[in-house]
Formats: structure tokens, C-alpha cells, sequence
């Protein structure tokens, strides 16, 4: 189903793989566009600068190039859209994560400056260092201190001598924080987050295509629907101009003028209540329709396709083959991958957090300069070394973290699995719809030709005089009927066609772009309503004898 994709930029290919995320898609869409508009506008004098799409032509433009495709809305959207627009902070929110859990290592600066100047222990203390924790979960230290003056006995240990002292430590976890820690939990999620960023842009890009792709064909559809209701009411316009002439020159009844008078009236009814919904399509449109300064853009009306493009079926492919590879593109089960890692460090530092407290200690001084004590207790090069432990007796709080990301971890895994069902389903459902709908597709045209040959047999006799004005309306109407319902076979391909690439996770613009480079359908419809061939007069007159039961066909035939 469209697996393998390119698409043409600037004179140059772009393909994309199916690994590849949309955040490396994104980071080129802006020149893809700017290429592609460039392209498509060669050799016009005027470029709608508010649209600044691809291919999009001037509004005054009365050329097929004037043309709002699928591809000119994607590349609006994914330029402008707010919620696009909101998707692509995510990489920098997750950078700023990374780079703030890293602030755990940043190398302190401390220092002080403590004074007694008075009472009778006058003294002056000084000091500044460094310090920082380590990856491992170590905490190292160095620094220089000065104290002077005197201290109370109990407080010798702040005295140095005169030069001051230098000391450094390190303390270093070797159960409980040494495997992990909660700084290190903190960078590991920050870096889950980073690269969840893609998926998350391409969750944002699939959602809003597939509602963007089904209000576009939804434009084009009321579009063309209206122009074929504007056809039927021509047509009673045209016949009640010749009933009005007919009337004065006595040859046609006064209650036909005023049936058809009747027929205006009503097809105006109808094509007013069709330019209601298509106004309101455009409008809808308008949404996703973005000039350059993201304001919403209404179409206008000189950029509705005439056709939709030609309909080429995708070739036959393997369901199992499709789910397999919509499974590795769709963002969501990537999502909850990265959930589940989220979770699974949670849980890991819960069980580290099991483990007692037992840290090595170390710490090494050394005074300089005169001795500030007449024992000089101070001189002497200090090393002191040792272990702390600590542990909970109950442990509730690890044990508890352990509850409760085991629970989450089933969750997780439940939704994953769930996941993947509906995406399996919607690929289900969505191949179901597009091999059916070319299949309706197929008969709605069908049942148009027919229609469109059954109301010229019965204009034949209705200027024969064989039928009354009430049941050729009753048949136009009918064949009316037929060709919107040839219309909306056609959109609702289309829409399925969007909501297969979808659920396959291919690239939105990317399959845009494909399926606007098809050229126009040569299907029937307003504007290009085909004359069946009809047979000779006597051959007709003949047939309708045979149709209304007439004696004298009966005998024609022996």
C-alpha cells in the first residue's frame, strides 16, 4: 500500500524511509516547500502571498494551475498550524530537560566569611571551595579556610594556622546510590523524553491531516455538487424561457409554464441549500488553510478543482505485511515504549532504594604557616577515612515505589497491546473501505450512464408528447441524484485513501504530493456529462410502443 514513496522538491528527489522520523522530515519541509512553490509558480507574474503554498496560483487566476491541491493544504498546514507549530517546541522542552538534569553535576562554588568581633572570644573565619557530586553517585570537595583569633575549647577545630588550610573529600556510595540515583533517573528520563519528541510531532502531523484531507475532499465534493445543481437549474431556466415563448404563441399550456416556474423555484431552493454547505466546507477548510502569517485563510472559489484526480487503485499487498509495518511508523506504541522506560527506571531506582546506606568516606587537610598554637596541633598532614551506613528498618517507601510501578508497568503494557489492536483494526477497516469504495466507484458510474440514457430516451418522448413535464422533472432529478452519488463515491475513495496512509503512518505531504500530481479524473460529471448515442427516431418511437404496451408495436413486430 504505497510503501515506497518519493516525492519531486526543486528538481530534486526527497525520499524518506520508513524508520525515518517526522522530526527529520520537518527539518527539511520548509525548503521542500519553498522548492516545490518555486517550481509550480515559474512563468506567473502574480504568487498568492498570502497563501505561500505549493502550486498555488493567484485568486485572479482563471488557469487549472490556480488549483488547490491536497499538497498546497499539507504544506500550510505543516508551516502554520498552531498545533503543529505547538508539536515542534517539544525537542526544545526536552533539551531544556536533559540540560536541567544535568544541573545535578554542575561544579558549586561555596564560600564565607563568619566574624565574632566581639565578647571574649574574638575570631574570624574565612573560607571558599568547589564541590560537586559525581556520576557515580560521589560527592568530591575541596577548598581553603582561615580562622583567627580565639576559640572556645570546643571549638578548635575552626582554628588554622596562620597561612590557612587546604583540604579536600570524597564520599563515595557503595550500596544504596551507587548503580543509580535519582540524578541519574532524572537525565536517563530527560533523554526518554528527547527522543520522544519525533513521535509526538508525528502523532500531532497524522491527526491533523487525516481531519485536514477529509474536510479538503469534502470542499471539493460540495464544489462539484454545486455545480451540478447550478446545471439542473440552468436547464429549467432554459425551459421555462421557451415555455414563456411558447405560452404567448399559444402553443403550450398555461399550467406547464407555472409547473416549471414551480422547478425554478425549487432548484434554486436546492442550489442555495447546496452553496450553504460548501460555504460552510470552505470555511472548515479555512482552518487548515493558512496564509503566512498563520491566519486562517478561506478558499476562494477560483481555486475548486474541476475533477477530483484520476482514481489508480494501490496494488494488492498482504494485511499481515501492512499491520507489521504500520506498527514500526505509528508514533503511538513508540509513546508508550517510552512510557514504559519512564516507568522502568522508576522501578529500578526503587529497588536500588531497597539496599542500606554504606558510603566510604575520605577526607585529607593540611594547615600551612606559622603554628597558631604553642603545641602545634595543627601542622601535621590530617587524613581521615571511614564508612557511614543507614537503612530504614521497614523500608515502606521503596517497597511502595516497587507497588506501584509494577502496577504501572501492567497498565502500560495492557494499552500497548490495545494499541496495537485499534491500529490493526483501523488498518482493517480502512483496506475494507478503499477496496469497496473503488468497487462503488465503479457501479455509481455505471448507474450514471444509464441514467443519463434513460433521461435522454424519455426527453425524446416527453417532445413526443407521450409524457407531462412532472415525470421528466422526476427523471432529471433522478439523474441528478445518480451523479452526486458518482461524486461522493469518489470523495469517500479519497477519504479512505487518506485514512489507509494514516493508519500505514506514511508521511502526509509526502502522499499529498503523490495523489496531487495525478492528473483530473475523466470520469463524468458537471461540466463533462457525456451524450449517450442514441438510435434512429422510428427505432425510439418504436421502443417506447414496446415499453408503453401500445397494440400497434405488437403488430409491428409480426
Amino acid at each position: 500500500m504505497l510503501l515506497t514513496l518519493t516525492s519531486n522538491a526543486g528538481g530534486q528527489v526527497v525520499q524518506l524511509a520508513p524508520e525515518n522520523s517526522f522530526t527529520q522530515f520537518l527539518m527539511l519541509v520548509e525548503d521542500d516547500i519553498e522548492k516545490n512553490a518555486a517550481d509550480q509558480d515559474q512563468g506567473d507574474a502574480e504568487v498568492s502571498s498570502a497563501a505561500g503554498l505549493a502550486g498555488a496560483t493567484s485568486p485572479d487566476s482563471e488557469t487549472a494551475d490556480a488549483a488547490l491541491t491536497l499538497a498546497d493544504v499539507f504544506a500550510s498546514l505543516y508551516r502554520s498550524y498552531p498545533d503543529i507549530q505547538r508539536a515542534r517546541q517539544e525537542p526544545s522542552i526536552a533539551n531544556g530537560q536533559v540540560l536541567s538534569a544535568y544541573g545535578a553535576y554542575d561544579t558549586k562554588f561555596n564560600a564565607h566569611s563568619i566574624s565574632e568581633p566581639t565578647g571574649f572570644y574574638q575570631n574570624y573565619r574565612n573560607g571558599l571551595g568547589v564541590a560537586r557530586q559525581t556520576w557515580w553517585g560521589g560527592y568530591a570537595a575541596a577548598g581553603y579556610r582561615i580562622g583567627r583569633g580565639y576559640y572556645q575549647s570546643w571549638y578548635k577545630e575552626r582554628q588554622t594556622d596562620d597561612a590557612g588550610e587546604f583540604k579536600v573529600a570524597y564520599s563515595q556510595p557503595l550500596l544504596q546510590g551507587r548503580a543509580i540515583d535519582p540524578e541519574r533517573v532524572a537525565v536517563f528520563q530527560a533523554a526518554l523524553a528527547q527522543q520522544a519528541a519525533g513521535p509526538i510531532i508525528q502523532q500531532t502531523i497524522l491527526n491533523i491531516s487525516r481531519d485536514a484531507a477529509v474536510v479538503y475532499w469534502d470542499w471539493v465534493a460540495m464544489g462539484i455538487i454545486l455545480e451540478a445543481q447550478r446545471e439542473m437549474l440552468d436547464l429549467a431556466e432554459l425551459r421555462g424561457e421557451q415555455y414563456d415563448v411558447g405560452v404567448q404563441a399559444g402553443k403550450f399550456a398555461e399550467i406547464d409554464l407555472i409547473l416549471n416556474q414551480q422547478l425554478i423555484a425549487e432548484r434554486k431552493a436546492k442550489v442555495l441549500e447546496t452553496e450553504q454547505k460548501y460555504r460552510a466546507t470552505a470555511f472548515k477548510l479555512g482552518l487548515y488553510l493558512r496564509d503566512d502569517g498563520g491566519q486562517p485563510m478561506v478558499p476562494n472559489d477560483a481555486w475548486l478543482p474541476k475533477q477530483f484526480p484520476i482514481i489508480q487503485p494501490p496494488p494488492a499487498s498482504d494485511l499481515h505485511t501492512d499491520l507489521a509495518a504500520a506498527l514500526s511508523r505509528r508514533p503511538e506504541p513508540q509513546l508508550l515504549r517510552f512510557e514504559m522506560r519512564h516507568v522502568q527506571l522508576d522501578r529500578q531506582l526503587a529497588h536500588n532504594e531497597l539496599l542500606p546506606r554504606f558510603d566510604f568516606i575520605s577526607e585529607a587537610s593540611q594547615d600551612m604557616g606559622e603554628p597558631a598554637t604553642k603545641s602545634d596541633d595543627k601542622g601535621e598532614f590530617e587524613l581521615v577515612i571511614g564508612f557511614t551506613s543507614e537503612v530504614p528498618i521497614q523500608r515502606r517507601k521503596a517497597r511502595g515505589k516497587i507497588q506501584q510501578t509494577n502496577g504501572k508497568i501492567i497498565q502500560i503494557n495492557e494499552k500497548l497491546r490495545l494499541t496495537q489492536d485499534k491500529i490493526a483494526n483501523e488498518l482493517q477497516i480502512a483496506h475494507n473501505a478503499l477496496q469497496l469504495s473503488s468497487q462503488i466507484v465503479e457501479q455509481s458510474e455505471v448507474s450514471l450512464h444509464a441514467a443519463l440514457e434513460t433521461l435522454d430516451r424519455y426527453r425524446f418522448a416527453f417532445d413526443k408528447g407521450k409524457i407531462d413535464l412532472i415525470y421528466l422533472n422526476l427523471l432529471e432529478t433522478k439523474a441528478n441524484e445518480t451523479e452526486i452519488k458518482l461524486v461522493e463515491a469518489q470523495r469517500n475513495w479519497f477519504a479512505a485513501l487518506a485514512q489507509m496512509q494514516i493508519a500505514l503512518g506514511l508521511d502526509p505531504l509526502d502522499q499529498a504530493m503523490i495523489v496531487s500530481s495525478l492528473p483530473e479524473s475523466d470520469m463524468p460529471g458537471p461540466g463533462n456529462l457525456p451524450h449517450p448515442d442514441l438510435p434512429k427516431a422510428e427505432v425510439m418511437e418504436r421502443d417506447w410502443q414496446l415499453h408503453s404496451g401500445s397494440p400497434e408495436a405488437g403488430q409491428t413486430n409480426q
